[in-house]
């Protein structure tokens, strides 16, 4: 069930981190929420590997957590800098 939701979080990740980078401001005020959100899903992701077939997704799962963890820090950063 996991697996069919995990490619998209992926996406979001890549996403929300290169808006971070940029500075996009339409995103500025969700970018916490959202890599917060995304860290949640992913951990239970982890979580709910259980096979051998599993794995690849445990470690995309794990990527993408710190992705998420990137930009929540980029976040942080940005908003104590200005």
């Amino acid at each position: 069930m996991m697996r069919k939701f995990l490619w998209p979080v992926v996406a979001l990740a890549c996403l929300l981190l290169a808006a971070e980078v940029l500075n996009l401001s339409a995103v500025r005020p969700f970018g916490a929420i959202l890599s917060i959100v995304g860290m949640a899903f992913c951990l239970l992701a982890r979580m709910s590997a259980r096979s051998k077939a599993d794995r690849q997704h445990d470690r995309v799962a794990h990527l993408t957590f710190w992705l998420y963890a990137c930009a929540l820090v980029i976040w942080i950063f940005l908003m104590f800098w200005r």
